[in-house]
């Protein structure tokens, strides 16, 4: 699988009259999710939903550590569904014993902090595997210790089976609105149960 990511910054007017932008973006043959905003900020913010939202960013993002929240709230600012992204955290990380962690990478030294930059690892405490799901802040991205089955697929019409990667985790659903997050919750609670 190729990815090609472009970022174009600029007003909407200058956007729309770039020639250079208009070509690049329609010669793509695959599909491509839609544009995205710039980090929302406080000051842009003009309803309750939207100012619950920057609350929630500008607070503590539920379970994770302090080490690791500048960086997750970063990665948040990016993803155009990051209120129900931390619903999901809130809702699967108030689960009996599941804790939130980062990534401790295979370069890293003894005494090195957890890495919190590509995904966080919601995992059961005292299970023997690895976690029941993969969450990333920045996509709303969830992969879940699932394989594909008929159950699933009328639970959550929106999830979809992986090719690659771990043959346990096969199972994965964008976290776009409130049903893809129903159905993510859903899923997690599946994962979580069997772990």
């Amino acid at each position: 699988m190729k990815v090609t990511y472009f970022c174009f910054e600029g007003t909407p007017e200058e956007l729309d009259a770039s020639e250079l932008v208009h070509k690049l973006v329609h010669q793509q043959s695959a599909t491509a999710d839609a544009a995205r905003q710039s980090p929302v900020a406080a000051a842009d913010l003009h309803n309750d939903d939207e100012a619950d939202f920057a609350r929630l960013i500008e607070g503590e993002v539920p379970g994770v550590a302090e080490e690791g929240q500048d960086t997750v709230k970063a990665q948040l600012a990016f993803n155009p569904a990051a209120q129900q992204f931390i619903k999901f955290m809130t809702v699967a990380g108030s689960w009996e014993s599941v804790g939130v962690h980062g990534i401790k990478r295979q370069t890293s030294q003894e005494g090195d902090p957890l890495d919190y930059t590509g995904y966080l690892r919601l995992r059961r405490k005292g299970s023997q595997y690895g976690g029941f799901a993969y969450a990333f802040p920045s996509t709303g991205l969830i992969n879940l210790r699932l394989q594909h089955s008929d159950e699933i697929a009328k639970l959550a019409s929106d999830a979809y089976a992986l090719t690659t990667g771990h043959r346990q985790y096969r199972m994965s659903i964008q976290i776009r609105d409130e049903e893809t997050l129903r159905q993510a919750l859903a899923l997690a609670e599946l994962a979580y149960s069997a772990t």
